[in-house]
């Protein structure tokens, strides 16, 4: 399954709210799909939605069949150091230019 770049920035931006808000940070590794449907992203309900926490790696979705069921795995980084909850709350309520460095996919 392909994403679309928008998915991908809503993805981040959702990620960057965890760092943002305990509450939601933990409702997000306790029940990510419906974190993820109340942010906008459509998710099948047959399918399973896993977060893994301190990934260093971008923010990638993997899928995979297991019984004929799919399995969705988010890794969710730590916050950047280097970046702080201004920066932050700039970029996901839109009100920044451009994506700070520690968002930026690689």
């Amino acid at each position: 399954m392909v994403f679309s770049k928008n998915w991908e920035t809503a993805m981040s931006k959702l990620i960057a709210k965890t760092w943002l808000n305990d509450d939601l940070y933990k409702r997000f590794l306790n029940n990510p799909a419906a974190i993820l449907r109340e942010a906008g992203l459509m998710i099948e309900e047959f399918v399973e939605v896993k977060v893994i926490q301190n990934l260093t790696g971008g923010s990638v979705l993997q899928m995979a069949g297991i019984e004929g069921s799919s399995i969705y795995e988010i890794p969710l980084p730590s916050k950047p150091n280097g970046l702080t909850d201004e920066q932050i709350s700039t970029w996901v309520e839109g009100t920044g230019d451009m994506l700070p460095a520690g968002l930026q996919s690689s």
